[in-house]
């Protein structure tokens, strides 16, 4: 006889050891939700509600990690943990939806965290295709602004359609197309000169790709011209608060991809000691937020990303707890992270490419559907064996 601890890092590892087991087919997916064990953290719930939870958890072999407040009966909001397999989970979520104090919305979080789990594809679509993301893919960065953060702003088209079809060679799978600069303190160009600089590059990239091509933007105008020219996904860095009703009809109407990224402030200022109770949690509820508007709009779930906007309004401690903590972000959706060539990486480990690789892959390894990198190349040669 030999006992191994199994290394289960996630629901496809379930699947696959409980498999291997061979139980009765009306069993397996039973024995696989029971398999996995998830760790949820409940931000500011009435404490009535906590208490009620408590319960219904441990009835259900759960536990549930409260703050005092809660077994001295005291009024308010507290955080809790609540600790509890994928089949548990389900269970708790029906007994939830005919409680009171917000405890019919915690239900449906929970059914939502499950529903993401236990997804056995992962796509992003955009007009009538979609993107496989089964395994994460990279979006590769072309520059047409010359104050890029990364140095490699390029001045024409004809680089930048060289560029394109270099990374569709090395294995990108989206293209990402901005002509706007969003570094700390940069000070922002008007719509005109964005098209000016964007148009030309684009109408010469999709005729020389077939790849998805994304347009870094969020500004009505640019997106307009740039989706009569041929792209099929908006990446909003401030989420459709500065484009709002017009950008988001658009997008809805056209059935552009959209990613709609975590910011504070503006470019000018982001950088000036940006502040959180708990980065993680607040980052969270502005994208849950963001997605919320988009919906609202008629804007499909499956043509919405998120980004949690690393390198934007946070500090070096910031960008590495959104990092570690990634895979939280894909209980919204489908998953799209920028960590390349961020101050954050050369600030923690030095500005050698290896660490940008490194930053990369690492945010594939915790959760990220989507990778939008500078080093197309060494990043995709990196991820294959993620």
């Amino acid at each position: 006889m030999l006992i191994t601890k199994l290394p289960i890092t996630n629901y496809d590892d379930v699947l696959k050891n409980v498999k291997e087991i061979k139980p009765c087919a009306k069993v397996f997916d039973l024995l696989s939700k029971k398999g996995f064990f998830c760790a949820l953290k409940i931000s500011q719930a009435d404490n009535r509600a906590l208490a009620i939870l408590k319960q219904e958890a441990l009835a259900l072999g759960a536990e549930l990690c409260v703050c005092e407040s809660i077994s001295r009966f005291k009024m308010g909001l507290s955080d809790a943990i609540l600790f509890i397999t994928l089949r548990g989970l389900e269970r708790l979520a029906a007994k939830l939806f005919i409680q009171p104090y917000g405890l019919k919305e915690m239900a449906a979080e929970f059914e939502a965290v499950l529903k993401n789990i236990c997804k056995s594809q992962r796509t992003l679509r955009y007009k009538d295709k979609e993107i496989n993301l089964n395994k994460p893919v990279v979006m590769g960065i072309i520059n047409m602004d010359p104050n890029s953060f990364s140095g490699d702003g390029l001045t024409n088209a004809d680089q930048a359609v060289k560029q394109a079809c270099q990374f569709e060679k090395e294995g990108a799978k989206i293209i990402d197309l901005g002509a706007e600069s969003s570094r700390p303190g940069v000070k922002l160009i008007d719509a005109k000169t964005e098209i000016a600089r964007l148009i030309p590059a684009l109408k010469k990239i999709r005729k020389a790709t077939n790849l998805p091509i994304s347009i870094d933007t969020y500004k009505y105008e640019t997106a307009k011209a740039a989706f009569e020219h041929g792209a099929d996904i908006i990446n909003d860095i401030f989420a459709l608060r500065v484009g709002r009703q017009k950008l988001a009809r658009l997008i809805a109407d056209q059935k552009l991809g959209v990613i709609l990224m975590h910011s504070k402030g503006k470019p000018q200022n982001m950088q000036k000691d940006p502040h959180y109770k708990n980065c993680t949690v607040e980052v969270y509820q502005y994208l849950k937020q963001a997605k919320e508007y988009a919906l609202s709009f008629g804007i499909l779930p499956e043509f919405i990303s998120v980004d949690p906007g690393i390198g934007f309004a946070k500090t070096v401690e910031h960008n590495l707890e959104i990092l570690k903590n990634a895979e939280i972000f894909r209980q919204l959706g489908i998953l799209t992270v920028g960590a390349s060539r961020k101050n954050f990486v050369r600030k923690s480990a030095g500005a050698d490419e290896l660490y940008y690789v490194a930053a990369n892959v690492l945010a594939a390894r915790n959760g990220a559907d989507i990778v939008r990198v500078h080093d197309v190349k060494k990043t995709v040669r990196a991820m294959r064996l993620i």
